[in-house]
């Protein structure tokens, strides 16, 4: 059974502004899938997540909420994926991938339960330098969110919605002063952004 393509909202918007739509990242992007997916290779799908970058870059993994020292695993509908850099202080020594202070974390990580015959949304946070680093580039290949977490983001941040930021919803015109009651009672669309001409 096809599915139908979410509805898209299309921002055009200065280069300048796109990093402000960084802390979205850690709302959670909606990828669907309908068979566990091993994490390495989706994250390498993504653009600008290389080898080289994950290596150096994601310091700190969740999985499903619990603290994990590796990406060899798959993950399942209705998992969470949360990457981070580097955190500060004894916190990120104690939950960064392969340190030294994994032994303090409160459980370990377990291998996470997969049924191979579900389908649904697998949910990507990224924070920090990383949700920094890869907004521009997943803004522009355009991000899956559920409207509840779009709403929840934009009531906090109406200011990056506003004029020169031009809005269209499904093909249509969209008031910035509109988006709040458009968006709420959407479970998932697509956010694209087109980046104004200098």
């Amino acid at each position: 059974m096809k599915t139908e393509p979410p509805p898209q909202l299309t921002l055009a918007l200065p280069e300048e502004a796109v990093a402000g739509f960084a802390s979205l990242l850690q709302h959670g992007i909606l990828y669907a899938v309908d068979q566990p997916v091993a994490i390495l290779p989706f994250l390498l799908a993504l653009p600008g997540f290389t080898s080289e970058y994950i290596e150096k870059t994601v310091q700190t993994i969740f999985i499903d909420g619990i603290a994990a020292d590796s990406l060899d695993r798959s993950l399942a509908a209705g998992s969470t994926l949360a990457l981070s850099a580097a955190m500060p202080g004894l916190a990120g020594a104690i939950f960064r991938r392969q340190g030294l202070h994994g032994s303090l974390r409160s459980q370990p990580a377990a291998k996470v339960a997969t049924n191979p015959s579900a389908s649904g949304f697998i949910t990507l946070k990224l924070f920090n330098s990383i949700a920094a680093d890869r907004v521009r580039d997943l803004l522009i290949q355009g991000i899956c969110i559920s409207g509840k977490a779009l709403h929840d983001f934009a009531a906090r941040r109406e200011h990056l919605f506003q004029p020169p930021v031009v809005l269209s919803f499904a093909g249509q015109a969209l008031d910035s002063a509109d988006l709040l009651g458009v968006v709420a009672g959407i479970p998932v669309l697509m956010v694209k952004a087109r980046l104004m001409p200098e």
